[in-house]
């Protein structure tokens, strides 16, 4: 479909979805731009004779057609879903420029009552704000869900936004500040050790099974981009096993526990050895005015590349003191991370729930997606991750290795940094799904 002048500024509203085209479209010459694109394409939708501008019943009927054939909402209006598509056939003069968009998490206090009680942190609100700020200083459109906001509802619904609305050549940052947590696989993953990882939201847990389904609906070429800063997390996005084989799964579920009890014991351990004093913390998280004082206080300002300044958040000087660094390592003075295992009972008084979201996600937990998708995590899946007063760990350890777009390197690279930055208890993981996905190590983090 190509195009002249005088319909490029009326077609081009409809790739912005700013004003799609449908029944009584006035702009003819626009129409029959579509007309004879769809008349060139396939003569069953419509024979080129019948491109007159006119779009009636026979022209939606047409569009209604080829929107089936390619997979996309069938509604026989033409908007930004099927002009791009259009536009991809005939590699058309109207240009869409790849996209990036990104979502954030941040839940410092989860609903007591499904969780039985908030579990408080004070440093995950500020980790997407933090994230958020690096996402738009790179040119992505950023949205924020903290707290009360931050549901598995709203980001389902974000989520299937991407799905509509992301094309092939689009990135989709995805950031997650807060608890993780692990239940039993009961699906058809046939996961190693037993367990599906979760992520904890505020009003429930988002299985591993459930998140990936929903990657799964991006469509090819789309470009996911996955920061998890939480327990548990090196397979948060599913990493399905050998199918078939035959394992005594309750053996191995009761020997995860009990590595997760001791995880437990030593974790609260280590950050009382660390941490001095009595202080009580708060978990109210921090304004931009004060984390601008506790993160930019007495630091010359540092030089931003390709347009990443990220001033107002910028980074700890590296080696400030342990006296610096407690505050990150653990919540104030109260010993705890983001731990919040199976043991809680939360999975046993819910499991009705749990187990249908599971049978709802069906055999999406077993297709291969057809996005490429990289993520970073904190730590492995037998790990546990420290959250902070400011900024958690894993992500003060990425702001500080990005140094405000300072960092030119590969995700190989960057995953080396964040080694290198980490405590040997929390191992950084980095993971690729998806056909080609291993290709994305080798690119600069975090680009569009």
């Amino acid at each position: 479909m190509t195009p002249t002048d005088d319909t490029r500024a009326r077609l081009e509203l409809v790739a912005s979805n700013d004003k799609p085209m449908g029944r009584g479209e006035t702009q003819r010459s626009a129409v029959r731009a579509v007309q004879t694109a769809l008349a060139d394409l396939n003569s069953s939708y419509m024979l080129p004779v019948e491109a007159d501008g006119f779009y009636g019943a026979r022209t939606a009927t047409a569009v209604e057609a080829f929107q089936r054939d390619y997979g996309l909402f069938a509604d026989g209006v033409v908007g930004k879903q099927t002009i791009v598509q259009l536009d991809a056939i005939y590699s058309t003069a109207v240009n869409r420029e790849p996209i990036g968009i990104s979502v954030h998490i941040g839940v410092d206090r989860l609903d007591a009552g499904h969780y039985g009680e908030s579990f408080p942190l004070s440093s995950c609100v500020n980790d997407a704000r933090g994230m958020a700020a690096l996402a738009e200083a790179l040119g992505y459109r950023a949205t924020i869900f903290e707290n009360e906001n931050a549901t598995v509802a709203n980001f389902s619904a974000f989520m299937r936004y991407a799905a509509v609305n992301l094309f092939a050549g689009d990135t989709l940052l995805f950031t997650f500040s807060g608890h993780g947590s692990q239940i039993p696989d009961t699906g058809s993953d046939a996961e190693a050790d037993g367990l599906d990882e979760t992520f904890c939201f505020h009003d429930r847990m988002l299985v591993d099974d459930q998140f990936y389904a929903l990657v799964a609906e991006l469509q090819q070429g789309v470009r996911i981009i996955g920061v998890f800063d939480s327990c548990h997390s090196g397979t948060a996005a599913k990493k399905i096993g050998s199918l078939g084989v035959e394992q005594d799964r309750r053996q191995r579920r009761a020997e995860r526990l009990d590595q997760m009890e001791k995880a437990a014991t030593a974790y609260e351990e280590s950050f009382r050895s660390v941490v001095s004093g009595g202080e009580a913390y708060s978990a109210v998280p921090l304004t931009e005015e004060e984390l601008r004082s506790q993160l930019d206080e007495d630091l010359p300002p540092a030089p931003a590349a390709d347009g990443a300044d990220l001033a107002p958040l910028a980074p700890l000087a590296v080696g400030e003191g342990l006296e610096v660094l407690a505050d990150l390592y653990a919540d104030g003075t109260t010993g705890k991370g983001k731990l919040l295992d199976s043991l809680t009972g939360i999975y046993d008084k819910s499991q009705d729930l749990y187990d249908s979201v599971r049978d709802a996600a069906g055999p999406k937990e077993q297709a291969e997606i057809q996005a490429t998708m990289i993520t970073l995590s904190a730590c492995n899946d037998a790990q546990t991750t420290p959250a902070g007063s400011v900024y958690s760990l894993f992500t003060y350890n990425i702001i500080t290795a990005w140094d405000r777009g300072g960092f030119t390197g590969n995700y190989r690279q960057f995953h080396q940094a964040l080694l290198d930055r980490s405590r040997a208890d929390a191992t950084p993981v980095l993971t690729t799904y998806g056909r080609g996905a291993e290709n994305l190590i080798y690119v600069r983090p975090f680009s569009t």
